[in-house]
């Protein structure tokens, strides 16, 4: 959740709050979300009105993404929010998610005069981008997301110390995506979005000992990778201070972006802090 005030040519932001609750974990297993897991999430919005009633919010807007869209019983899940909260949540598609985290990168991003790709890891899937000279030229939504792709090492019985292998499973549509929207053409640079991004930046510090910035290139999210298979999960959260639900999908995250960099022949990517959430706020201006 993000909180924010319009300044009549920007947004000030006065509060972000976390929650983990991965609904994809059920539904990628089980193809609905659990009990257990609807209680979590009906709690976790009843903070978020609560949050909403304190800080006086006049306008809220509530998303749910790839998880809520595959489960069995999601309008149980989108009726018991509104019923207890009042908050009205509304499913999205790949493509009006890709639109809305696209809104907030222009505002961060100078993307005119230039050939970009838009990328964005979440627990679910992985939206793609072509942005040329400032203009969405194609997009498209991949079941890539991080707790899809530890689902899919579980079922094959293998671990994150195969996860290239497995993801050489998993990137044919990807390929056929470029090959179809990007032949001969050269992207100058990517932007990636997401929390996985963020951290990604950070341990390009901790881990590779370089400047902390705002960009990544694909030759160190490589070494990123090999230096996090050899840290177990435990010590990612003790040595590095990530959270105990950013530790094991930090992996794969940083896998699939790699993967993804190296099939678009992209060197660099920028990480401008932004995402869905402050898409979200464009949209309600």
């Amino acid at each position: 959740m993000i909180v924010a005030e319009w300044q009549g040519d920007r947004f000030e932001v006065l509060k972000k709050y976390r929650i983990p609750l991965r609904l994809g974990t059920d539904v990628f297993h089980d193809g609905k979300i659990s009990e257990p897991t609807l209680k979590l999430a009906e709690k976790c919005f009843q903070d978020f009105a609560d949050i909403n009633k304190k800080m006086k919010v006049v306008k809220c807007r509530a998303v749910a993404t790839s998880a809520t869209r595959e489960a069995g019983n999601k309008q149980d899940f989108l009726n018991r929010i509104k019923s207890n909260t009042n908050i009205n949540l509304e499913i999205i598609d790949g493509t009006v998610e890709a639109k809305l985290i696209y809104e907030a990168v222009k505002h961060h991003v100078d993307l005119r005069r230039k050939q970009v790709l838009l990328i964005d890891v979440g627990g679910g899937s992985v939206e793609i981008t072509h942005s040329d000279n400032g203009v969405i030229k194609s997009t498209q939504s991949f079941q890539l997301g991080t707790v899809r792709l530890l689902e899919h090492l579980q079922n094959r019985k293998m671990n994150e110390a195969n996860i290239r292998i497995a993801l050489g499973d998993l990137l044919k549509p990807v390929v056929e995506f470029f090959d179809k929207n990007l032949s001969g053409l050269a992207m100058d640079f990517a932007v990636g979005t997401g929390g996985n991004m963020e951290c990604m930046a950070r341990l390009k510090a901790q881990l590779l000992l370089e400047v902390a910035n705002e960009s990544l290139l694909t030759s160190e999210l490589g070494k990123i990778l090999e230096k996090l298979l050899l840290i177990p999960i435990r010590n990612r959260i003790t040595h590095f201070g990530l959270r105990e639900d950013r530790a094991d999908v930090i992996v794969p995250a940083t896998a699939v972006v790699e993967a993804i960099l190296r099939q678009a022949g992209v060197d660099k990517m920028l990480v401008p802090g932004v995402g869905l959430r402050d898409g979200l706020l464009y949209s309600m201006i």
